[in-house]
């Protein structure tokens, strides 16, 4: 039972390196994934097909969710990054930036 207690709660499905949305935000989570080797992306799961899936959540080994992205249907921006504040852009290097900054801000300090 603790096993389960200890484990992190998943909002979606694992978004691995081989799904694309066939858009801008496939950018994103490529240059992510070579500056964060341990990125965990997770696409959010709908009940009902009319629900909007387009919701992304961003993580690391450390903490789930630490980072969500709306993005339009296909990946296509803007995208709407949030983690307690909220930013909205339409570049791709510019929204890599936001996201990279705010999971290395929430990172355990680097043993020395």
């Amino acid at each position: 039972m603790l096993d389960v207690m200890k484990r992190q709660h998943s909002r979606g499905r694992p978004w691995t390196v081989s799904d694309r949305t066939g858009g801008p935000l496939d950018d994103v989570f490529d240059q992510l994934r070579q500056h964060v080797p341990t990125l965990i992306v997770e696409r959010l799961q709908v009940t009902y097909p009319a629900d909007d899936d387009n919701v992304y959540f961003v993580g690391d080994q450390h903490e789930l969710d630490r980072v969500q992205i709306d993005t339009y249907p296909g990946g296509q921006p803007p995208f709407l990054i949030e983690n307690g504040g909220r930013h909205q852009t339409a570049d791709t290097a510019e929204a890599v930036a936001i996201i990279r900054n705010w999971l290395e801000q929430g990172s355990p300090p680097s043993p020395t």
